[in-house]
């Protein structure tokens, strides 16, 4: 392989490790988001701007280059950790959801049975 095509690889794989950085950043502001950030819209918008889009893998016909992998191999581990994240702030929202259903005595498909108050001073 010519060095320029390496160099033009090398670019490549900078800008998809860039890429997934970048949705790994998205991903943990997510986790961090409060109803009011949901209720502003923050959470559809990128800090520069832009819409937030879905990472797809990149494909590239040469392998990650030596000199990324410790890079790589972070993100990796990065990656790990927000999907544990993610399922345990599943886990938390079905279980909130399903204690929010006992307490206004909602039946499951979710429609209300008239208003319900809970005295949080007791």
């Amino acid at each position: 392989m010519a060095v320029q095509e390496r160099g033009a690889w090398d670019v490549a794989w900078e800008a998809a490790l860039d890429e997934l950085e970048l949705s790994l950043e998205e991903s943990e502001r997510l986790l961090r988001a409060t109803p009011q950030d949901a209720a502003a819209g923050e959470l559809v918008v990128r800090q520069d701007g832009t819409s937030v889009s879905v990472w797809t893998p990149p494909s590239l016909a040469t392998p990650l280059p030596a000199q990324m992998l410790e890079r790589a191999e972070g993100l990796l581990a990065r990656q790990a950790e927000l999907i544990g994240q993610t399922m345990a702030a599943m886990s938390r929202t079905r279980l909130d959801i399903e204690m929010v259903s006992r307490v206004s005595g909602a039946p499951r498909s979710g429609r209300s049975v008239g208003a319900v108050y809970l005295d949080v001073r007791a």
